[in-house]
């Protein structure tokens, strides 16, 4: 993430390093400013084995840039074992829309918290299945519906994802519409129905759809 402490951002590198001992990092995805930014983009990232990840993004053409504050890159992790994974910038430079390189301060480091199975991934995604990633989360994580195909055919299916408590409470009506088979990614932000950001604590993702009801175990940290 960036905050408003910069104005004007057109390209990006950053470099992670973590404890390979509790998860791996398996890839990055383009943060959201990006994709939003109206522009085409240069985006790629690279493992170096064994704790680092690069990821490096650029939006293409002369004077292009975005606003801050937002999401430059997510970094995707498998866990390993349970334990606490500590991930911390290891290179970090951002440059200007005049492709100015820019001073940016780096967060503090982030500890992954990589609980034991719940036993959320032993369905078969033929089967259909809710994940998210990464999970536990903060802010924000990505919910993957994988929807099965109706007697082999590639029809839709209607769905509504919705967010509880453990208690039973509905925190958020996250989606309500049409999604095709396969592969889903819907963005939950940790905040509720009046936008407020949800407290640490265990929450249920609960997909009801024409072809089964699909749940998933959340964990949010502040």
């Amino acid at each position: 993430m960036v905050d408003d402490a910069v104005d004007s951002l057109s390209c990006m590198e950053i470099v992670i390093r973590y404890d390979t001992a509790y998860a791996v990092c398996t890839g990055a995805i383009e943060g959201t400013r990006y994709k939003q930014s109206g522009y085409p983009t240069f985006f790629r990232w690279e493992k170096i084995p064994p704790d680092t990840m690069t990821a490096v993004d650029c939006v293409l053409g002369y004077r292009s840039c975005f606003l801050a504050p937002g999401e430059l890159v997510r970094f995707v992790f498998r866990a390993k074992m349970p334990g606490i994974c500590h991930v911390s910038f290891a290179g970090l430079r951002l440059w200007d829309i005049d492709r100015v390189e820019l001073s940016p301060v780096a967060g503090e480091h982030a500890d992954i918290v990589v609980c034991a199975s719940t036993g959320n991934d032993a369905a078969s995604p033929r089967a259909g299945a809710l994940r998210n990633y990464p999970n536990p989360f903060n802010p924000s994580t990505v919910l993957t519906l994988v929807l099965p195909s109706a007697d082999g055919r590639i029809a839709g299916s209607e769905v509504r994802l919705d967010i509880f408590s453990v208690s039973g409470e509905r925190v958020r009506a996250l989606y309500a519409g049409s999604l095709a088979p396969g592969a889903n990614e819907l963005v939950w932000d940790g905040r509720d129905d009046r936008g407020a950001v949800v407290p640490t604590g265990v929450y249920v993702g609960v997909a009801r759809t024409d072809r089964g009801v699909f749940k998933r175990k959340m964990v949010v940290v502040h």
